[in-house]
């Protein structure tokens, strides 16, 4: 009997310690990164990593890397890769919830991603984990950015 109800506060035990570990993670800096400050270009993406901001851009190349082991999709923003400003990844697990391809839906157009800036190779990168995340924008937007992808090279 006392072996039972030593068990049962041990599980008690747990359970609130368990509660309090998942409050105190859930309310940290991670609810805190979720504030978008602000609207960013590639290049300045750089100067933002492990913040959530909305990125924007026009789409210079697209890849679907069907043949590698991760299968994400790739959208280089402002120039083509390599030297893009700052990439878009879309894992597999999240391009089924695209109606269409992404690297033709998205290819040629202005883009704006709102996502956790990471880096990777030392370019800046927004990983994708919702198709809500990106927006395609209005013909007009391409002339307002300062990166200049506006014009023919």
């Amino acid at each position: 009997m006392e072996c039972h109800r030593r068990q049962q506060l041990h599980q008690m035990f747990l359970f609130l310690l368990v509660s309090l570990a998942g409050h105190v993670l859930n309310s940290g800096p991670a609810s805190a990164a979720v504030n978008v400050a602000k609207t960013l270009t590639g290049e300045e993406a750089l100067q933002h990593l492990q913040e959530t901001n909305t990125v924007c851009g026009a789409v210079a190349s697209a890849k679907y890397a069907e043949s590698s082991r991760e299968k994400s999709t790739y959208l280089n923003l402002d120039r083509p890769y390599p030297n893009q400003t700052c990439a878009v990844v879309i894992t597999a697990s999240v391009r089924p919830r695209f109606k269409d391809p992404p690297e033709t839906t998205f290819m040629g157009k202005y883009i704006c991603v709102t996502g956790f800036i990471t880096a990777s190779h030392g370019k800046p990168q927004v990983i994708v984990t919702d198709p809500s995340q990106i927006t395609i924008q209005e013909p007009a937007t391409p002339a307002t950015n300062p990166t200049g992808t506006g014009s023919a090279k």
